[in-house]
């Protein structure tokens, strides 16, 4: 069973779910699931090995699926425990671990990255993101959602199958509240949204953008916190990803598939984290905030001073890394 125990010390909380030391990264070699389509449970005619099913978009014969959404197998939290707080003493508090984490199995194929599929499939992916995005959140104990891709095993992947995942939660973690109460000072301050007039700045630079179409733009951060980090906006506010207009996914795709390829061939395809970011429940029609996706490669490690100190080390400036990724032909 999931919990999650406050940290008073820094006002977040820990989710501590057991059942996750068994997942195949964390086993022998021997006993990890053969990254071979044969036996791999993402695969066509390996649905049996999975849990069940929450969602699907099938072919259109109605002849097997092009996107699957599952329970994850190895959950840190469950939509069957519950949210109820206990005070253990004065300064000790814990919860049960509610909240969802499903896996979005990208295409059948298992050799094909999210970057190489066509754009209509990509289109696919974001469109059940959405869907899902706005099912889990109709479960009121559910405050807010992470939706976040591992691509390679130095980003914590465990089946090379390409996939992304979903996690609810009954609470908001600390560094989105951060990033949340730093937007609705600003716009306290200023009447605006900080991620719009960052967009508008970076627009009129120009230095840091890598490509744009007439729904997004994708820029290097001026303080990014790793080499070659790379964030998608839309270029019309929305605080909320379950509220983003649908009818542009096309066009997200676009962006995101050119991204994508050019950190492939530019970078010879490194492992990379990426996350979707968006407001908590009741914050969806807010003014202060514009939804959007960070790419993080993992192109270094952590160390002691990042860990101790929360601040990040860049190697690469991100104009740097503007330039040669705009040189990358896709």
């Amino acid at each position: 069973m999931s919990l999650l125990r406050y940290d008073v010390t820094t006002g977040d909380w820990i989710i501590f779910a057991p059942e996750r030391a068994l997942r195949p990264s964390r086993q022998p070699p021997e006993k990890r699931p053969a990254a071979t389509p044969a036996l791999c449970p993402f695969c066509p005619g390996q649905e049996a090995m999975t849990t069940k099913e929450v969602f699907r978009i099938s072919q259109p014969s109605g002849d097997g699926w092009l996107v699957r959404v599952i329970a994850n197998k190895f959950p840190a939290l469950r939509i069957e425990d519950d949210n109820h707080r206990v005070e253990e003493g004065r300064l000790f508090r814990r919860m049960g671990g509610c909240g969802a984490h499903e896996v979005l199995i990208e295409s059948p194929d298992h050799e094909v990255y999210l970057g190489h599929q066509p754009t209509e499939q990509i289109e696919r992916i974001l469109s059940t993101l959405h869907f899902r995005f706005n099912d889990l959140m109709q479960d009121r104990r559910i405050q807010s959602i992470i939706i976040f891709k591992n691509h390679g095993e130095g980003a914590g992947t465990s089946i090379r199958h390409p996939h992304c995942q979903i996690i609810a939660m009954p609470v908001v973690p600390r560094l989105l509240r951060l990033k949340h109460r730093v937007a609705v000072d600003y716009f306290d301050q200023t009447g605006r949204c900080l991620y719009c007039d960052i967009l508008d700045d970076e627009l009129a630079a120009g230095d840091r953008l890598l490509v744009e179409n007439e729904h997004y733009a994708a820029v290097l951060p001026y303080a990014s916190h790793v080499p070659y980090q790379i964030r998608l906006f839309p270029k019309q506010r929305q605080a909320s990803f379950g509220r983003a207009d649908s009818r542009t996914f096309r066009a997200l795709a676009e962006i995101l598939k050119t991204v994508l390829l050019k950190l492939h061939f530019g970078l010879s395809d490194p492992d990379y984290n990426m996350t979707l970011n968006t407001v908590p429940r009741g914050d969806e029609d807010e003014e202060y905030f514009n939804w959007h996706i960070d790419i993080l490669p993992r192109l270094t490690n952590p160390a002691g001073f990042e860990l101790g100190s929360g601040m990040a080390i860049n190697i690469v400036l991100p104009e740097e890394a503007c330039r040669n990724l705009r040189r990358v032909a896709v």
